[in-house]
């Protein structure tokens, strides 16, 4: 028996449903509705898999696939971000009952408490009981990671790219690490790199200042943001 043509129609529009789903389900874009750094190069007002407000990471990354990374300027008083508010009432969520440490530690450090607040989400969602390989200086002490970020800061210049990235790991030339080169791509699984502990994120940038910066979960909805796809394991990626 044919179908009738409420059967079709229902078939047709539950269809339809159901692509339109995976379309949204499987869109690798997001706007944050802040606008673009001017400052940035390769700045987009959409985050992608490889760019967002606060810049591109092939820019963040300069030097990775050549000599060695080579961070340009981007002044950390310039970066675009969320605000509090908007971070604790979204992805931030566990974040807010440490506020008052993220509040104290920024007095004392002249830091931006919400910047406190990302930097613990990535190191551990803001669980101060969570486990992992390379557990961070929030998640151990708000006040120490503070300090650290504030003397990386003061040692960069105010180069947010350059002191994030020391912050976690990375190196720039003249560092006595990979021949005296800056960070490069094939270092993290090198058999030098994969002897100094868990192998550097080379998305760590973009997903910091373009993922947490902008109120997006990186680590679930928003794991599209970066090109490495670092796993942390040496398997089929580079790091």
């Amino acid at each position: 028996m044919a179908p009738s043509f409420a059967q079709s129609f229902l078939l047709l529009a539950t269809t339809a449903a159901l692509s339109n789903a995976t379309t949204l389900s499987g869109r690798q874009s997001v706007d944050p509705g802040i606008g673009v750094n001017p400052n940035a190069q390769g700045a987009t007002a959409e985050v992608t898999p490889g760019s967002g407000p606060n810049g591109s990471e092939e820019w963040f990354n300069r030097g990775l696939t050549s000599g060695g990374w080579d961070p340009p300027f981007l002044d950390f008083d310039s970066l675009y971000h969320i605000s509090r508010d908007q971070f604790y009432t979204g992805v931030g969520s566990a974040c807010e009952k440490y506020d008052s440490y993220f509040q104290n530690a920024s007095n004392i450090h002249n830091l931006n408490p919400v910047i406190l607040a990302f930097i613990a989400m990535q190191e551990s969602s803001c669980s101060a009981s969570a486990g992992g390989p390379t557990p961070g200086l929030m998640q151990d002490n708000v006040n120490a990671g503070a300090n650290y970020l504030r003397k990386r800061l003061d040692a960069s210049n105010n180069n947010a790219l350059l002191a994030f990235g020391s912050y976690n790991g990375w190196f720039t030339a003249n560092n006595r690490l990979n021949g005296s080169k800056g960070l490069t791509e094939d270092y993290p699984c090198s058999t030098e790199g994969k002897k100094n502990g868990q192998p550097q994120n080379l998305d760590y940038l973009h997903q910091t200042l373009n993922g947490w910066f902008m109120g997006q979960d990186v680590y679930w909805n928003q794991r599209w943001i970066g090109t490495y796809g670092c796993s942390g394991q040496c398997d089929v990626n580079l790091c």
